[in-house]
């Protein structure tokens, strides 16, 4: 049979292309399929982070409806119909994302927005000290007396002036609103996302089976690797795994990120690995089929070719190798219209769409890095104009007595690091109340914001905030008590001497105090604000030591 040439020379290359076919179709399997791989994980691991971030903007939007009602005086007024009524508006504004919302008061008695009183038993709502340093609580799913349907309770403490917990303002976010946003969500084919929460049970899922079920170790049974993906989530913020769904039959990739604003929650993009490869499996089948074709056709002509067919053969084996292993490598030109000819451009269009797709999907994971980049930085403008809201009093446009009180820890640690002396003035309007009675509350409070700016318009001062009422606090840091009292005398005098139209003339009588070593804020305020009680028993539009 290996007794002719021609034999020998079929069977020979016979092989030399059976074994050049298998080393391009090899060689550009694993190079491109790892490559293929990594860029799937890092848009799926991106998709994870920009919508498990879009959740978290959903529920932060939650949290400020609720802090903006916990601290109306509405609801502070025990009064109930003004609750209830409250209660209702917020499930208006909740614009149908909440199937619930409730005001739970300091004996634990509860009210909801459609008016079913009860006493709280759940030992998911938190009181007294269980708030003592917490903004908001946000549950897992529970099943509420009031509602048949798991919901997830998101409640915020009520405090009092003394900053401690007098209720709770809480909305009932049921698990289908989840479901309704994470649908919304836009995945690669193949790929869906679901949501487990802190407990690990299925919150999301678009296989309704899974809902409210617990992955576990027994979990393994039918898809292996899953509980240990599910713990490697718990300890990172984000990342990805991959477990076999035994009843499929199919080997999935899973990439995870958390959900800030509910802690312990994840939120995950399931792929299915064949989807993953599909393009490089296409383009890999297609160069069988084509090196095939190409293959039978150079057999007939052997014989005659073999000399010319052999060297571009090598050549174009070395730059296909050169190709898999660097996408900048150029095909050296075979200037032939036979199939040799053929052959080259067919694994050139083959590399080029490889490298194509590999371009395509890196650019695809930069618009997302840039998509994520632009919301993150939306975000934070909005963070930034809550917090100054929250630190500056409506009316006077300066500080409130909250942000005023965590800006005095820090200058009182720096007077007391470099000793430096600080001085507090305790300030009020005299016969305050006689003018919102003589001349009505809105001149009272025109009153107050002309002086505050006037105040304000003052740059001897470091700190001043309106501590409530009528009452003002000024802090001087690095000023020695007579240049204090040189400044308040001076201050006083300036006040006197301005026109508040209609009220006329106005005077306030101050306590001043220097900080002393190692002295509380407390106890610092409580001396100035002595020595403004003073002053103001000894006559008004006056200035004492205290």
């Amino acid at each position: 049979m290996l007794k002719t040439i021609r034999t020998k020379i079929i069977i020979t290359y016979s092989l030399v292309m059976v074994a050049f076919i298998s080393t391009l179709l090899l060689s550009t399997f694993f190079n491109e399929r790892s490559r293929v791989l990594e860029l799937a994980l890092e848009k799926s691991t991106e998709i994870s982070k920009m919508h498990a971030e879009l959740l978290n903007q959903e529920f932060s939007q939650y949290i400020a409806m609720l802090k903006v009602l916990s601290d109306s005086s509405e609801i502070k007024s025990n009064d109930l119909e003004k609750i209830q009524s409250q209660l209702k508006r917020l499930m208006t504004v909740g614009d149908g994302d909440f199937i619930n919302t409730v005001y739970v008061d300091i004996n634990l008695n509860l009210i909801d927005s459609h008016g079913n009183k009860n006493k709280v038993t759940h030992p998911f709502f938190l009181k007294g000290d269980q708030w003592t340093g917490k903004k908001h609580n946000i549950t897992t799913p529970l099943f509420s007396r009031f509602e048949k349907k798991p919901v997830i309770l998101v409640a915020v403490p009520i405090l009092d002036s003394k900053k401690e917990w007098v209720g709770t303002i809480a909305a009932a976010v049921p698990i289908k609103i989840i479901d309704e946003k994470l649908s919304a969500i836009k995945v690669a084919k193949g790929s869906y996302a679901w949501i487990a929460d802190s407990e690990n049970v299925v919150v999301s899922h678009p296989n309704k089976d899974f809902l409210m079920t617990k992955i576990s170790s027994s979990s393994d049974n039918n898809f292996i690797g899953l509980s240990s993906l599910i713990r490697k989530a718990a300890l990172q913020e984000d990342g990805y795994g991959q477990y076999l769904d035994k009843n499929m039959n199919e080997s999935k990739i899973v990439t995870f990120s958390k959900i800030q604003n509910l802690p312990g929650w994840n939120l995950f993009v399931t792929t299915e690995e064949t989807e993953v490869f599909h393009d490089i499996y296409e383009v890999l089948y297609n160069v069988l089929i084509t090196s095939f074709f190409l293959m039978i056709v150079f057999l007939i002509i052997i014989i005659k070719l073999s000399g010319k067919i052999t060297k571009p053969l090598i050549q174009l084996t070395k730059d296909v190798k050169l190709s898999a292993d660097n996408k900048n490598s150029q095909f050296t030109v075979i200037h032939s219209n036979d199939e040799i000819g053929q052959l080259y451009k067919a694994f050139c269009e083959t590399t080029q769409k490889i490298h194509q797709h590999t371009h395509y999907l890196e650019e695809m994971v930069s618009n997302r890095t840039k998509e994520i980049s632009a919301k993150n930085l939306i975000l934070k403008e909005k963070n930034d104009q809550l917090e100054k809201i929250a630190s500056t009093d409506s009316l006077t446009k300066l500080y409130n007595r909250r942000a005023f009180s965590a800006l005095i820890d820090e200058e009182m640690l720096q007077a007391d690091h470099h000793d430096i002396p600080a001085t507090l003035i305790v300030l009020d309007i005299d016969h305050f109340k006689k003018i919102n009675d003589q001349f009505g509350h809105d001149v009272g409070d025109d009153v107050l914001y002309r002086l505050a700016r006037e105040l304000a318009n003052d740059d001897n001062k470091d700190l001043i905030c309106r501590w409530g009422g009528e009452e003002f606090v000024i802090l001087l840091s690095d000023t020695q008590s007579n240049i204090a009292s040189t400044y308040i005398e001076a201050l006083r005098e300036k006040i006197s001497k301005v026109n508040f139209d209609p009220v006329g003339r106005l005077t306030f009588s101050a306590g001043i105090a220097t900080v002393k070593p190692k002295e509380s804020f407390r106890e610092w305020f409580q001396r100035a604000d002595k020595a403004l009680y003073k002053a103001k028993e000894s006559g008004r539009n006056k200035i004492e030591w205290g």
